[in-house]
């Protein structure tokens, strides 16, 4: 924003241009100059979300173009970003995914690589994966449902309650998106069991089973 303040859209995640000597993700540059041919120095809409910042002190907001279009759902119908659904800023998660979902189907852009199998995981950050399910473990917190006896997915209770009748299965195919985190890293070693990979999935829109 014109006044210093940073704003993180609400509804999409886009690659990461590259800092501390790492190379920019694919297609980063590429929406970041879709952002500035059609919001930067004009006169654009922001509104904000239901919880108006992030941990990072961030603004949340729907970013509206001068033509009225969410910049958000432009950005991931060109294949420039993806759909996600956080917190309770989730309003408009099904017009994004269904816009995803169309260039989806043309594997444009970041569909060309994703999703990426579970058992390829192999560095943190945000990935959308597809694996076979090897096993499942209830806790009293959530549920953990290993993919390809390698990476974790993590459903809080409230989620893991909201999917119990979809009777998942061994051998049964899921995708999930969100951040991969590297237990190994942030723990120094692993429990007996603990798969090194995992991702918290916090929304339904982010788990499909197949």
């Amino acid at each position: 924003m014109s006044d210093g303040r940073k704003v993180r859209l609400i509804g999409v995640n886009t690659p990461e241009l590259g800092r501390d000597g790492r190379p920019n993700e694919p297609y980063a540059q590429a929406a970041r100059g879709w952002l500035r041919q059609y919001a930067d120095r004009q006169q654009v809409h922001l509104l904000p979300g239901v919880e108006p910042r992030d941990r990072y002190g961030r603004l949340l907001a729907h970013l509206y173009l001068p033509d009225g279009r969410l910049a958000a759902e432009e950005l991931v119908r060109s294949g420039l970003g993806f759909a996600l659904a956080v917190g309770r800023n989730n309003g408009l998660a099904d017009c994004l995914f269904a816009a995803e979902s169309e260039t989806r189907l043309k594997r444009e852009r970041l569909w060309r690589q994703s999703p990426i199998a579970a058992a390829d995981v192999s560095r943190a950050g945000f990935a959308v994966v597809r694996g076979r399910v090897t096993r499942m473990t209830a806790t009293r917190r959530g549920l953990y449902v290993d993919l390809d006896d390698h990476l974790a997915l993590f459903l809080p209770q409230v989620l893991a309650n909201e999917v119990r009748g979809q009777n998942w299965r061994k051998g049964q195919f899921l995708e999930a998106r969100g951040w991969v985190i590297d237990r190994l890293r942030r723990q120094g070693r692993l429990s007996v069991g603990q798969q090194r990979w995992l991702l918290k999935v916090t929304q339904k829109y982010h788990l499909q089973s197949h």
